[in-house]
């Protein structure tokens, strides 16, 4: 066997390598693998070999690349068609290029209100999120996300510009399973109305949901603001 991996193009090597580190959890699912430099050094070979790995690993979704920021460790029973509702992938559907922008991540109380609703102690902490949410780079909606930490323990090292929150939740074990959402119009505010190039007190159309597991465990409460202009929701019964 040992003579079989030798006779193998030193790419197939370095790949069947790096793969097998991503199954014994040497590479986290989630992480950032080591540079092209520092594997070429790490292997004694060329940038040219390791990118020939990857590549193969990028067909087989092990490996996820983004631009600017390197590779990352994919979730291999993720099938991105399974979700439906997901910005990223219903502005890929449609042609165009998406893009999120972190506003703001903190931790917080759940408080007496998402006590109850996540079924909580009210000192139990939540890890909040605010994106910004553009297509083609023009900004779209404005998010806020609310998740109970001890639902998802380690879900800040995961990097949510690069995996949507629907893979964290899939990838940290529990795959979301139903959402219940309810659709309303609001003011903006002169923050919000700024962040999507409107004026203060201009409508935009309001989403609100919470998502469940398989098991019935709400796992997320998000409320999203979209401009008017940008689209709308369709509902089929």
């Amino acid at each position: 066997m040992a003579d079989a991996v030798e006779d193998l193009p030193v790419y197939k090597q370095i790949r069947r390598c790096i793969a097998e580190r991503i199954e014994r959890g040497d590479y986290p699912t989630g992480s950032m693998i080591p540079s092209e430099n520092e594997l070429a050094e790490e292997f004694g070979t060329t940038r040219l070999t390791i990118r020939s790995a990857m590549d193969e690993l990028v067909k087989s979704g092990q490996i996820r690349r983004v631009q600017g920021k390197g590779a990352f460790v994919g979730h291999k029973w993720f099938d991105e068609h399974e979700r439906k509702g997901g910005f990223r992938q219903s502005v890929l559907a449609s042609g165009a290029t998406p893009s999120v922008r972190i506003l703001a991540r903190s931790k917080r109380y759940a408080g007496p209100y998402y006590a109850d609703l996540f079924g909580i102690a009210e000192d139990d902490l939540l890890y909040s999120v605010r994106r910004l949410n553009c297509i083609d780079g023009e900004s779209v909606s404005i998010e806020m996300t609310l998740i109970p930490c001890l639902l998802f323990p380690g879900i800040e090292d995961v990097d949510i510009s690069v995996f949507s929150l629907f893979e964290t939740y899939d990838m940290l074990g529990r795959k979301p399973d139903q959402s219940v959402e309810k659709l309303d119009i609001e003011a903006l505010g002169a923050r919000d109305a700024s962040l999507l190039n409107l004026e203060p007190g201009d409508l935009a159309l309001v989403l609100e949901g919470l998502t469940y597991d398989s098991s019935g465990q709400a796992i997320e409460h998000a409320k999203s603001f979209t401009r008017g202009d940008a689209g709308g929701y369709t509902y089929n019964y």
